[in-house]
Protein backbone atom coordinates (compact mmCIF):
# COMPACT_ATOMS: atom_id res chain seq x y z
CA UNK A 1 0.00 0.00 0.00
CA UNK A 2 1.41 3.36 -1.26
CA UNK A 3 2.17 5.60 1.73
CA UNK A 4 0.20 9.24 1.80
CA UNK A 5 1.87 12.34 0.56
CA UNK A 6 1.18 13.75 4.07
CA UNK A 7 2.66 11.52 6.49
CA UNK A 8 5.96 10.90 5.37
CA UNK A 9 6.74 14.75 5.30
CA UNK A 10 5.51 15.44 8.96
CA UNK A 11 6.77 11.71 10.12
CA UNK A 12 10.41 12.88 9.10
CA UNK A 13 10.10 16.34 10.48
CA UNK A 14 8.48 15.34 14.13
CA UNK A 15 11.24 12.94 14.04
CA UNK A 16 14.35 15.44 13.80
CA UNK A 17 11.66 17.58 16.13
CA UNK A 18 12.18 14.75 18.70
CA UNK A 19 15.79 14.08 18.07
CA UNK A 20 16.55 18.20 18.34
CA UNK A 21 14.55 18.59 21.72
CA UNK A 22 12.85 21.25 20.19
CA UNK A 23 9.02 22.11 20.59
CA UNK A 24 7.28 22.48 17.46
CA UNK A 25 7.61 21.88 13.60
CA UNK A 26 7.91 25.58 12.96
CA UNK A 27 10.92 26.52 14.36
CA UNK A 28 12.04 23.76 11.69
CA UNK A 29 11.72 26.49 9.10
CA UNK A 30 12.82 29.67 11.25
CA UNK A 31 9.46 30.11 12.96
CA UNK A 32 9.15 32.24 15.79
CA UNK A 33 8.70 29.36 18.68
CA UNK A 34 6.28 27.36 20.06
CA UNK A 35 4.10 30.59 21.50
CA UNK A 36 4.41 32.35 18.24
CA UNK A 37 2.47 30.11 16.29
CA UNK A 38 1.18 30.75 12.66
CA UNK A 39 -2.35 31.15 13.06
CA UNK A 40 -1.92 33.50 16.47
CA UNK A 41 -2.61 36.71 14.79
CA UNK A 42 -5.69 35.64 13.24
CA UNK A 43 -7.42 33.50 16.07
CA UNK A 44 -6.17 36.51 18.23
CA UNK A 45 -8.20 39.01 16.23
CA UNK A 46 -11.22 36.86 15.65
CA UNK A 47 -11.98 35.13 19.10
CA UNK A 48 -12.99 38.07 20.63
CA UNK A 49 -15.43 38.51 18.17
CA UNK A 50 -17.42 35.52 17.83
CA UNK A 51 -20.73 34.73 20.48
CA UNK A 52 -18.80 32.15 21.71
CA UNK A 53 -19.15 30.57 25.12
CA UNK A 54 -16.79 30.43 27.43
CA UNK A 55 -15.74 26.88 27.72
CA UNK A 56 -16.96 25.95 24.26
CA UNK A 57 -15.37 22.90 22.90
CA UNK A 58 -12.91 23.29 20.02
CA UNK A 59 -10.87 21.05 17.46
CA UNK A 60 -7.37 21.79 16.45
CA UNK A 61 -7.03 20.04 13.28
CA UNK A 62 -3.35 18.80 12.61
CA UNK A 63 -2.11 20.15 16.08
CA UNK A 64 0.85 19.44 15.59
CA UNK A 65 2.78 19.86 19.37
CA UNK A 66 -0.02 21.59 20.48
CA UNK A 67 0.98 25.65 20.24
CA UNK A 68 -2.31 26.00 18.96
CA UNK A 69 -4.13 24.08 21.21
CA UNK A 70 -2.42 25.64 24.36
CA UNK A 71 -3.21 29.12 23.52
CA UNK A 72 -6.90 27.74 22.86
CA UNK A 73 -7.20 26.20 26.54
CA UNK A 74 -5.04 28.97 28.47
CA UNK A 75 -8.34 31.11 26.84
CA UNK A 76 -10.46 28.64 28.54
CA UNK A 77 -11.73 26.70 25.90
CA UNK A 78 -11.96 23.30 26.18
CA UNK A 79 -9.71 21.60 23.11
CA UNK A 80 -9.48 18.51 21.42
CA UNK A 81 -6.02 18.26 19.24
CA UNK A 82 -5.40 15.60 16.48
CA UNK A 83 -3.04 15.09 14.44
CA UNK A 84 -1.64 12.13 12.27
CA UNK A 85 2.21 11.82 13.62
CA UNK A 86 2.42 9.88 17.00
CA UNK A 87 5.85 11.54 17.86
CA UNK A 88 3.50 14.90 17.78
CA UNK A 89 0.69 14.12 19.97
CA UNK A 90 3.27 12.61 22.35
CA UNK A 91 4.99 15.85 22.33
CA UNK A 92 1.79 17.94 22.76
CA UNK A 93 0.96 15.67 25.79
CA UNK A 94 3.92 16.71 27.39
CA UNK A 95 3.78 20.13 26.85
CA UNK A 96 0.43 20.27 28.26
CA UNK A 97 0.96 18.53 31.21
CA UNK A 98 3.75 20.64 32.00
CA UNK A 99 2.13 23.59 31.84
CA UNK A 100 -1.10 22.29 33.71
CA UNK A 101 -3.89 22.32 31.18
CA UNK A 102 -6.64 19.76 30.44
CA UNK A 103 -5.97 19.26 26.62
CA UNK A 104 -7.62 16.13 24.98
CA UNK A 105 -5.30 14.62 22.14
CA UNK A 106 -5.26 12.06 19.97
CA UNK A 107 -3.75 10.38 17.04
CA UNK A 108 -6.23 11.03 14.55
CA UNK A 109 -6.23 11.66 10.05
CA UNK A 110 -8.00 14.83 9.53
CA UNK A 111 -9.69 12.92 6.17
CA UNK A 112 -11.00 10.46 8.67
CA UNK A 113 -12.57 12.41 11.58
CA UNK A 114 -15.63 10.94 12.73
CA UNK A 115 -18.58 11.86 12.04
CA UNK A 116 -20.59 10.53 14.83
CA UNK A 117 -19.85 12.61 18.26
CA UNK A 118 -20.23 15.54 20.28
CA UNK A 119 -20.42 18.88 18.14
CA UNK A 120 -17.77 21.45 18.47
CA UNK A 121 -18.86 25.04 18.52
CA UNK A 122 -15.29 25.73 16.84
CA UNK A 123 -13.22 24.40 14.66
CA UNK A 124 -9.89 25.42 14.30
CA UNK A 125 -7.16 24.60 10.43
CA UNK A 126 -4.14 26.11 11.15
CA UNK A 127 -2.43 25.93 7.89
CA UNK A 128 -3.37 21.67 7.98
CA UNK A 129 -5.59 21.97 4.87
CA UNK A 130 -3.36 23.23 2.23
CA UNK A 131 -1.30 20.17 2.84
CA UNK A 132 -4.26 17.91 1.76
CA UNK A 133 -4.00 17.71 -1.51
CA UNK A 134 -6.24 15.41 -3.93
CA UNK A 135 -10.02 16.06 -4.36
CA UNK A 136 -10.77 13.06 -2.63
CA UNK A 137 -9.08 13.21 0.70
CA UNK A 138 -10.43 17.18 0.76
CA UNK A 139 -13.78 16.17 0.51
CA UNK A 140 -13.43 14.03 2.94
CA UNK A 141 -11.76 16.13 5.64
CA UNK A 142 -14.82 18.36 4.95
CA UNK A 143 -17.35 16.08 5.22
CA UNK A 144 -15.91 15.13 8.80
CA UNK A 145 -15.50 19.05 9.90
CA UNK A 146 -19.60 19.84 8.32
CA UNK A 147 -20.56 16.64 10.50
CA UNK A 148 -18.82 17.77 13.71
CA UNK A 149 -19.42 21.46 13.53
CA UNK A 150 -21.98 22.88 16.00
CA UNK A 151 -25.10 23.90 14.03
CA UNK A 152 -24.09 27.90 15.08
CA UNK A 153 -20.89 26.71 15.19
CA UNK A 154 -17.66 28.75 13.31
CA UNK A 155 -14.89 27.07 10.97
CA UNK A 156 -11.76 28.90 11.37
CA UNK A 157 -9.30 28.76 8.40
CA UNK A 158 -5.84 29.69 8.41
CA UNK A 159 -3.86 28.74 5.04
CA UNK A 160 -1.50 30.05 2.09
CA UNK A 161 -2.26 31.07 -1.40
CA UNK A 162 0.09 30.88 -4.87
CA UNK A 163 1.25 34.36 -5.38
CA UNK A 164 -0.20 34.56 -8.93
CA UNK A 165 2.73 37.11 -9.84
CA UNK A 166 5.18 34.14 -9.58
CA UNK A 167 3.64 33.13 -12.79
CA UNK A 168 6.05 34.56 -15.71
CA UNK A 169 7.42 33.06 -18.83
CA UNK A 170 10.99 33.05 -17.36
CA UNK A 171 9.47 30.70 -14.39
CA UNK A 172 7.91 28.28 -16.69
CA UNK A 173 8.42 24.47 -16.61
CA UNK A 174 7.41 22.59 -19.94
CA UNK A 175 7.22 19.03 -19.55
CA UNK A 176 9.12 17.81 -22.75
CA UNK A 177 7.14 14.15 -22.83
CA UNK A 178 3.52 15.69 -21.86
CA UNK A 179 3.66 19.62 -23.25
CA UNK A 180 2.41 20.59 -19.08
CA UNK A 181 3.34 23.85 -18.27
CA UNK A 182 4.05 24.00 -14.66
CA UNK A 183 5.70 27.34 -12.88
CA UNK A 184 8.81 26.41 -11.23
CA UNK A 185 9.35 28.48 -7.25
CA UNK A 186 11.49 27.95 -4.36
CA UNK A 187 13.99 26.11 -5.90
CA UNK A 188 12.47 22.97 -6.39
CA UNK A 189 9.53 23.58 -6.02
CA UNK A 190 6.79 23.35 -9.10
CA UNK A 191 3.16 24.71 -9.10
CA UNK A 192 0.12 23.33 -11.59
CA UNK A 193 -1.90 26.63 -12.14
CA UNK A 194 -4.64 23.87 -13.68
CA UNK A 195 -4.83 21.66 -9.59
CA UNK A 196 -3.60 24.67 -7.98
CA UNK A 197 -1.16 22.07 -6.48
CA UNK A 198 2.26 22.40 -5.55
CA UNK A 199 5.21 19.80 -6.07
CA UNK A 200 8.30 19.05 -4.16
CA UNK A 201 11.02 17.29 -5.62
CA UNK A 202 11.21 13.98 -4.39
CA UNK A 203 13.86 12.61 -2.27
CA UNK A 204 14.54 9.25 -0.82
CA UNK A 205 12.62 9.29 2.88
CA UNK A 206 15.56 9.17 5.23
CA UNK A 207 13.07 7.05 7.37
CA UNK A 208 12.35 4.90 4.63
CA UNK A 209 15.97 4.35 2.40
CA UNK A 210 15.28 1.43 0.64
CA UNK A 211 11.58 3.49 -1.18
CA UNK A 212 11.33 4.59 -4.82
CA UNK A 213 9.02 7.23 -5.63
CA UNK A 214 6.56 4.86 -6.93
CA UNK A 215 6.10 4.21 -3.37
CA UNK A 216 4.16 6.96 -2.30
CA UNK A 217 0.99 8.44 -3.19
CA UNK A 218 1.18 11.19 -5.39
CA UNK A 219 4.23 11.50 -7.46
CA UNK A 220 5.04 13.15 -10.94
CA UNK A 221 7.77 12.92 -13.86
CA UNK A 222 8.49 16.07 -14.83
CA UNK A 223 11.51 16.17 -17.85
CA UNK A 224 12.96 13.25 -15.98
CA UNK A 225 12.93 14.35 -12.48
CA UNK A 226 10.22 13.00 -9.87
CA UNK A 227 7.86 15.30 -7.41
CA UNK A 228 5.48 14.44 -5.51
CA UNK A 229 2.56 16.61 -4.56
CA UNK A 230 2.71 18.25 -1.39
CA UNK A 231 0.29 21.30 -0.91
CA UNK A 232 -3.10 22.55 -2.33
CA UNK A 233 -2.26 26.47 -2.91
CA UNK A 234 -6.20 27.78 -3.86
CA UNK A 235 -6.39 30.96 -4.89
CA UNK A 236 -8.96 32.87 -2.83
CA UNK A 237 -11.87 32.55 -5.21
CA UNK A 238 -11.42 29.10 -5.58
CA UNK A 239 -11.57 28.60 -1.73
CA UNK A 240 -14.52 29.99 -1.40
CA UNK A 241 -15.81 28.08 -4.14
CA UNK A 242 -14.65 25.09 -2.70
CA UNK A 243 -16.08 25.59 0.92
CA UNK A 244 -19.45 26.54 -1.12
CA UNK A 245 -19.22 23.28 -2.34
CA UNK A 246 -18.93 21.52 1.11
CA UNK A 247 -21.88 23.10 2.59
CA UNK A 248 -19.77 26.50 4.23
CA UNK A 249 -20.44 29.90 4.06
CA UNK A 250 -17.56 32.34 4.29
CA UNK A 251 -18.34 35.02 6.41
CA UNK A 252 -15.44 36.84 6.43
CA UNK A 253 -11.76 36.08 3.47
CA UNK A 254 -9.11 38.06 3.97
CA UNK A 255 -5.28 38.21 2.84
CA UNK A 256 -2.96 37.48 0.12
CA UNK A 257 -0.17 35.54 0.91
CA UNK A 258 -1.90 33.81 3.40
CA UNK A 259 -5.30 33.30 3.67
CA UNK A 260 -7.91 33.70 6.74
CA UNK A 261 -10.87 32.83 6.55
CA UNK A 262 -14.31 32.52 8.79
CA UNK A 263 -16.67 30.16 7.81
CA UNK A 264 -20.48 28.71 9.05
CA UNK A 265 -22.81 26.42 7.90
CA UNK A 266 -24.82 27.37 4.71
CA UNK A 267 -28.29 28.84 5.97
CA UNK A 268 -27.31 30.02 9.36
CA UNK A 269 -24.75 33.15 8.67
CA UNK A 270 -26.00 33.74 4.80
CA UNK A 271 -26.26 36.82 4.08
CA UNK A 272 -23.93 38.28 7.16
CA UNK A 273 -23.47 41.62 8.54
CA UNK A 274 -21.37 43.15 11.03
CA UNK A 275 -22.44 44.24 14.44
CA UNK A 276 -20.33 47.40 14.23
CA UNK A 277 -21.24 48.50 17.50
CA UNK A 278 -20.51 45.75 19.26
CA UNK A 279 -17.32 44.33 17.10
CA UNK A 280 -19.21 41.22 16.66
CA UNK A 281 -20.61 38.93 13.59
CA UNK A 282 -24.00 38.44 13.57
CA UNK A 283 -25.88 36.56 11.73
CA UNK A 284 -28.95 36.67 9.59
CA UNK A 285 -31.89 34.05 9.53
CA UNK A 286 -35.05 33.53 8.73
CA UNK A 287 -37.63 32.69 10.43
CA UNK A 288 -40.66 30.22 9.99
CA UNK A 289 -42.79 33.47 8.56
CA UNK A 290 -40.38 33.95 5.10
CA UNK A 291 -39.07 37.22 7.60
CA UNK A 292 -35.43 37.77 8.56
CA UNK A 293 -34.46 38.25 12.16
CA UNK A 294 -31.09 38.96 13.46
CA UNK A 295 -29.35 36.30 15.38
CA UNK A 296 -26.23 36.02 17.34
CA UNK A 297 -23.92 33.34 15.93
CA UNK A 298 -23.73 31.39 19.08
CA UNK A 299 -24.28 27.79 20.28
CA UNK A 300 -25.37 27.09 24.61
CA UNK A 301 -26.68 23.55 23.94
CA UNK A 302 -22.93 22.04 23.57
CA UNK A 303 -21.15 20.74 26.41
Amino acid sequence: MKQKYFYHEHLADYSIVKAKGLMSRDELYGGLGFSEFSSKSFLTETLPRLNVNAGARVLDLGCGTGPGSCFLAELGYRVHGIDVIPDAIDKAREIAAERGLDIRYDVMDVCHLPHEGKPYELIIDGYCSQGIVTDKDRAAMFSGIKARLASHGYLLMSCSVFEQHRETPETQVVDEATGKVFTAFDGNDLWDGDTETCYNRFYVDPLRPGAGPEDFDGTILVNGVWFIHRRRYRTPENLRTELKSHGFTVLEQSGEVMENAICTHQGYGEPQSLDHEMGKIRCIQANTAGSEQSTKCSSTGVR
